[in-house]
């Protein structure tokens, strides 16, 4: 009898062991798809912010590519956003093939990299109105990007 009663508190054991091991990974899980779905909420709220956003006209998917290559630049924005370790803006019509933009290259380059540090990075992207003034056309002019924002997976 007493075998019997150890055997099953061993079986019951086991079995909640397997349990708990499922619900962990499962944890782990939801916590990676929750921070997912955070940056993807926040890549779509970005644009609208008052350091990216267009303000000649009321779009809040047009990001103002002046402010954001001067944000480039600003040591006083280091830090701003602690939780981020990846943040670009990416030109994605017309092509210039130039790469990241410098002072020299601006305007017509393909990559404003504000963030880049951390490992495991996941990034997500949102496409976006790339806006600027053109002394060329004395005129504002729009082009097809995307804002890329990562953050780092759980180890």
């Amino acid at each position: 009898m007493a075998f019997v009663l150890v055997a099953i508190m061993i079986f019951f054991s086991f079995a909640a062991l397997f349990y708990f091991s499922l619900s962990v990974s499962k944890l782990k899980g939801d916590a990676e798809d929750l921070r997912e779905k955070e940056v993807k909420e926040t890549v779509r709220r970005l644009a609208g912010s008052p350091e990216f956003s267009w303000t000649v006209y009321d779009c809040p998917t047009c990001i103002d590519l002046d402010k954001v290559m001067v944000l480039k630049d600003l040591e006083s924005y280091n830090g701003f956003w602690k939780r981020i370790p990846l943040l670009k803006v990416e030109r994605v019509y017309p092509r210039y093939e130039n790469g990241e933009c410098t002072r020299d290259k601006y305007p017509e380059c393909d990559k404003i990299t504000i963030i880049e540090t951390g490992e495991n990075v996941i990034a997500y992207s949102s496409f976006v109105s790339l806006c600027r003034y053109d002394n060329l056309i004395d005129s504002e002019r729009c082009e097809l990007g995307k804002l890329i924002m990562g953050f780092e997976t759980i180890q």
